[in-house]
């Protein structure tokens, strides 16, 4: 019987990180690792790999040299759902996490979604869950494709992700869990202006329809379901980007998430960390104290915070800039379906 090599055991080893932790970041249970730290495997499964050398925020590159060295093929589309089950076993507990950009972002976004309860949201905009995929997709890749199979695995995993959290958020959302978003007014203002101003409806009309498609999406959920779907813009301007996932819970758990205005590295997967993961209770009590404050601040805006106030104002700037149509537009189209739908 052929003896692979102990590539995957030294990378473990050298992550300063725990078998216990290592299951956890990747979805691979703990008596798997601990028989293959043990040499009890002598040749682990291809997912197995791929899932802890992504939960470590390896290259695509890298997996797919390390997986050659175990007799395998690169990673292909066929490897995706496998891929994908692992990543919704993950868990996320007990310490700081680093959060790196792109794919590996998202998978922990995925993970997170599959937890559940309340969502809170500061952001600069709507949460980029209801952004169509197509919009979501060129924002992760605002550079040319290279066309290698790493390249193109990693391209095709990053939309089935995001298709999977989407189907993820959908199915909380029909089991009635509660999303709070709250907004700087005028950063609100300012994005709309950059994404549907005049400059970007000459640019790019087509982005500007898929923006318009975005804004639909938000406002359709909230005039649908008013009690699940609160929005509160706010003349307050935070430092902080983040989420709260299970708000309401025993044990939530804060994703802090740092802004790149300028995509100057166009190396398509030269990773840079992103922000990060906690569930440690002081830094939690810290970012909820956090939204009280913002929760405060919408308070001070009575009439725009109203679930047809927050509508209201989302289609005057589309009309401020010329594009109300492609608003109303998407916006009738997810009225007609009395579901929770995205386009």
């Amino acid at each position: 019987m052929r003896t692979y090599p102990d590539t995957l055991v030294t990378l473990i080893k050298d992550s300063g990180l725990n078998i216990n932790q290592i299951s956890k970041m990747s979805g691979i249970s703990n008596t798997y690792l601990t028989k293959l730290m043990r040499r009890q495997i002598n040749h682990p499964g291809k997912d197995k790999i791929a899932s802890v050398l992504l939960a470590l925020n390896h290259t695509v590159s890298f997996i797919n040299q390390t997986l050659a060295e175990f007799d395998y093929q690169p990673l292909n589309e066929h490897d995706i759902p496998q891929l994908l089950e692992n990543n919704r076993r993950r868990r996320f507990e007990g310490r700081v996490l680093p959060h790196y950009d792109s794919v590996y972002f998202e998978l922990v976004l995925a993970a997170l979604e599959d937890l559940g309860g309340t969502k809170i949201v500061i952001w600069t905009r709507p949460s980029a869950i209801f952004l169509p995929v197509d919009l979501y997709m060129e924002r992760e890749f605002p550079y040319p494709a290279e066309v290698d199979e790493s390249s193109s695995f990693y391209r095709k995993f990053t939309r089935e992700i995001i298709t999977q959290r989407k189907a993820l958020f959908l199915e909380n959302c029909r089991q009635g869990m509660r999303y709070e978003t709250y907004i700087c007014r005028e950063c609100l203002d300012l994005s709309l202006e950059r994404n549907i101003g005049a400059k970007a409806q000459k640019t790019d009309p087509n982005r500007v329809n898929l923006v318009a498609q975005f804004y639909a999406n938000v406002a359709a959920a909230t005039l649908k379901f008013p009690d699940q779907h609160i929005y509160g813009l706010m003349d307050r301007c935070t430092y902080f980007q983040f989420q709260v996932q299970d708000a309401d819970g025993d044990n939530p758990k804060v994703s802090f998430t740092t802004t790149r205005n300028h995509p100057n590295d166009t190396k398509w997967e030269a990773p840079h960390i992103q922000g990060f993961f906690s569930n440690a209770p002081g830094i939690t009590d810290l970012f909820l104290a956090e939204v009280d404050h913002c929760r405060q601040a919408s308070a001070q805006l009575p009439q725009l915070n109203t679930a047809q106030g927050f509508v209201d104002h989302i289609r005057t700037r589309f009309d401020h800039h010329g594009v109300r149509p492609l608003f109303d537009r998407a916006f009738d189209q997810l009225m007609a379906q009395p579901e929770m739908t995205l386009l």
